[in-house]
């Protein structure tokens, strides 16, 4: 599957060089994790059964989670909310 481009993809961009991370919301179905994937170069998948030992760590230690090369997506981080002040916090 080709990804095409969007509007979003400059600002993203920029604003990673600026800020060091960003919350991407809209609704379901509509392009964020295909998007933000385009821009991370470590993803954390938190809603993969596969990779359910994520939201364990999220809870004993944030910072694991965090470890990884950057920009490093966080998706679906509401199933462990402690990982927003984590990240703030990083950042």
């Amino acid at each position: 599957m080709n990804y095409l481009k969007r509007y979003l993809d400059d600002e993203l961009e920029f604003y990673l060089d600026t800020i060091g991370a960003i919350l991407i919301i809209g609704p379901k179905w509509c392009g964020k994790t295909t998007t933000a994937i385009q821009h991370s170069n470590s993803v954390v998948k938190l809603d993969d059964n596969y990779e359910n030992s994520y939201l364990e760590w999220a809870n004993i230690e944030p910072s694991k989670v965090l470890q990884g090369e950057k920009p490093r997506l966080i998706d679906e981080w509401q199933y462990a909310p402690v990982l927003w002040d984590a990240i703030r916090n990083s950042v």
